[in-house]
């Protein structure tokens, strides 16, 4: 086996559409590979499929899920003996709870068998030093990740300068030589067939009404209170039919809370969608695509609006200052104020964004492509084997 790959779990979002993108083009290549994924929560979608139709060999592994636990140990020895099994040249890990379980294990193996060493990729989508946990688990976790940048890890893949500035500069994260920044990929083809009214028709949203959305999975990193309490504020400031869109889902309580505070913020105009799978229906929905994190990799909802030629308002956190570009080049950026995120929806509604738009588009094609992806990463796999 040449790469085992491993993630947390094939959840809906940009990480999972990532690994299956590269493990699919590197297969393409000749690298033959086996995807390890931990199992969804019950209040999650399942992205598994999309993996296999991309004829990417998946493995679950049952004991590996989202929240810490006492289970961890059962994922870790699973790890170590898949790796053991397979024995990979490459062991490439993603997201954070992946990294730690996998490369913990291929440290492991590497030590009992120093005659048959495989190289230990990790790739950061985002980070969890500062926005997640309490001001000493993040340290922990820092320290764990210096641990393994240190011993387990023969390079570090960041995916916007942003983020390898923060993780390699700032919090010290291995040693600068091992760090690659290799940019996300995505498939842009679902732009050329956009379904301008399935989505509306089905959410009974006007078709003269313009449409603001956010898109991507209901956590507390993504701040989806920010995004009710901005459109609170363009409501004082802008009496237009507009429609609100939250585009995402998550467990029926943590969603009856947010449309609580919707509701208690006296906020009528926003509609709750859940889960939609097809990018064409979400893309050709949305007039305008909003997103409020406190703390970003590279976003996968706005390189997808940048294809599908929507405007973009955002806050400016992580890798978004790299994609939507410090002077806003290529949409519109403000701190994690309501205020100013309303201001930006206003300015949007007023001005001619035709310019930004354009540049964005073309930015997406030429930096974010699946072969540009691929290409680099099979160029490090190479480099380290």
């Amino acid at each position: 086996m040449d790469v085992v790959r491993i993630i947390a779990r094939l959840n809906v979002g940009g990480p999972a559409k990532h690994v299956a993108w590269l493990s699919s083009g590197l297969q393409k290549k000749s690298w033959t590979h086996k995807l390890l994924h931990g199992v969804i929560d019950g209040d999650e979608d399942d992205l598994s499929t999309f993996s296999k139709n991309l004829s990417v060999d998946c493995v679950q592994i049952d004991s590996l899920e989202k929240n810490i636990s006492f289970k961890d140990i059962k994922a870790f020895i699973d790890i170590f003996l898949l790796l053991l099994k397979h024995s990979p040249k490459v062991l490439h890990t993603h997201t954070s709870k992946a990294g730690f379980l996998g490369r913990a294990a291929g440290l492991v193996l590497n030590v009992l068998r120093p005659w048959s060493k495989m190289k230990i990729v990790h790739t950061f989508h985002g980070h969890t030093f500062h926005g997640y946990f309490s001001l000493s688990k993040e340290r922990l976790f820092l320290n764990i990740e210096k641990f393994l940048a240190k011993f387990a890890s023969h390079a570090i893949v960041t995916i916007s300068k942003q983020q390898q500035q923060e993780i390699r500069d700032q919090f010290k994260v291995g040693h600068p030589s091992k760090h690659h920044l290799i940019s996300l990929g995505i498939d842009t083809d679902f732009a050329n067939r956009l379904d301008k009214t399935a989505l509306k028709q089905r959410l009974n949203i006007p078709d003269d009404s313009k449409v603001f959305g956010i898109v991507g999975r209901i956590a507390p990193i993504k701040n989806h209170r920010l995004f009710i309490e901005s459109v609170a504020e363009f409501h004082k400031i802008n009496d237009q039919n507009i429609s609100f869109v939250i585009v995402g889902g998550c467990s029926d309580q943590d969603m009856a809370l947010l449309k609580d505070y919707s509701q208690s913020l006296g906020v009528n105009s926003i509609i709750f969608a859940g889960n939609v799978k097809t990018p064409e229906e979400i893309y050709g929905a949305l007039d305008y695509l909003v997103l409020t994190s406190k703390n970003e990799g590279t976003p996968v909802s706005i390189l997808e609006a940048f294809a599908s030629k929507i405007p973009v308002a955002s806050t400016s956190v992580g890798g978004v200052i790299d994609i939507v570009g410090s002077n806003n080049d290529r949409g519109l950026l403000c701190d994690q104020n309501a205020k100013e995120l309303a201001s930006l929806y206003h300015h949007l509604l007023t001005e001619d964004n035709s310019t930004r738009v354009d540049k964005a588009h073309q930015f997406v094609h030429e930096n974010y492509s699946i072969d540009n992806l691929v290409n680099k990463m099979d160029d490090l796999y190479k480099s380290l084997t």
